[in-house]
């Protein structure tokens, strides 16, 4: 088999677009307890969704919150815009917990994350 005839046969198994992850558009909120954190989701509820640099929203702002709060990344601006700074944190997060390294947020990211879990007085952090 040429390399011509290999090609074309894998191009007939690629995803498709509609099976790519879908971008994180709003929030959803998670209850353990009476503590609750809320996480960056698709507009359906899931949480596995991406951001990604250059994206604007209250979810990125979410990101940057618990990256703040419970990751260890102090000196991180919470403006709710993914840039070069908050790219640079989820990339060095990725590193440290030894998972793949592109500074894109997604479903492997968020499982990994310690979140703030918060109720009327207190907060913790916490996975999800």
């Amino acid at each position: 088999m040429t390399a011509a005839s290999i090609a074309a046969t894998l191009v007939g198994f690629a995803p498709t677009a509609s099976a790519a992850t879908p971008s994180c558009t709003s929030e959803t909120r998670i209850w353990q307890g009476d503590f609750y954190t809320d996480v960056p989701s698709t507009s359906s509820g899931s949480t596995d969704c991406i951001l990604r640099k250059g994206m604007t929203s209250n979810a990125v702002y979410r990101l940057q919150y618990t990256l703040y709060i419970c990751n260890g990344f102090n000196s991180l601006g919470l403006d709710g815009i993914y840039g070069d700074e908050t790219a640079g944190a989820v990339r060095q997060f990725q590193e440290r917990m030894h998972i793949g390294v592109d500074g894109t947020y997604g479903p492997q990211t968020r499982k990994a994350m310690y979140w703030s879990f918060n109720s009327k007085t207190n907060y913790y952090c916490g996975k999800i």
